[in-house]
């Protein structure tokens, strides 16, 4: 005689496996939000980064940004531009621009992190200048390239370990 029983796994407990992975997102959200503050550590003026984390979409998403457009201009770059002291462009009633001659960038293209750097040589003072521009850091592409990965292993392994405490994992 053969008898056949019904396995039935628990009742999949959402709530807990939302937040489950949203915990897990911001863990590495917060590493990878240290790894942007590590590219303005030696600025002047502080760049504050936002992180924001979704379960909306098709699957978990995280995006660390930030509005400070110092920011952008080293990271995406500039083009060549001229520079006019204020009384020509009426912003203020200065006649020259008043700067350093040389200038070493604190930050390297394609390199997470900031070192020592800035003006240095003799003060100049010119009405304008033509600014060479400057080629971008791309310190959003790097570090997307970096954590992407790392974000979909962590949720992987949050969601296998969520099914097996639920009875419905492999």
């Amino acid at each position: 005689m053969l008898v056949f029983k019904t396995i039935k796994p628990s009742k999949l407990r959402v709530k807990n496996m939302r937040l489950t992975l949203l915990n897990g997102m911001r863990k590495v959200g917060r590493a990878a939000k240290k790894d942007f503050e590590l590219t303005t550590k030696t600025w002047e003026h502080d760049v504050d980064f936002e992180m924001v984390i979704s379960l909306a979409g098709p699957g978990p998403e995280m995006m660390i940004a930030t509005d400070n457009p110092i920011y952008r201009y080293v990271n995406d770059g500039t083009k060549p531009h001229p520079i006019f002291a204020g009384i020509y462009t009426g912003k203020s009633t200065k006649k020259a621009l008043s700067f350093l001659s040389g200038y070493k960038a604190k930050t390297t293209p394609n390199v997470i992190g900031s070192g020592s750097g800035g003006p240095f040589g003799k003060k100049v003072a010119v009405a304008y200048v033509n600014h060479p521009g400057t080629e971008g850091r791309n310190f959003d592409a790097i570090l997307t390239k970096k954590w992407s990965p790392k974000f979909k292993r962590a949720m992987e392994q949050i969601m296998i370990e969520i099914g097996k405490e639920s009875g419905h994992g492999i």
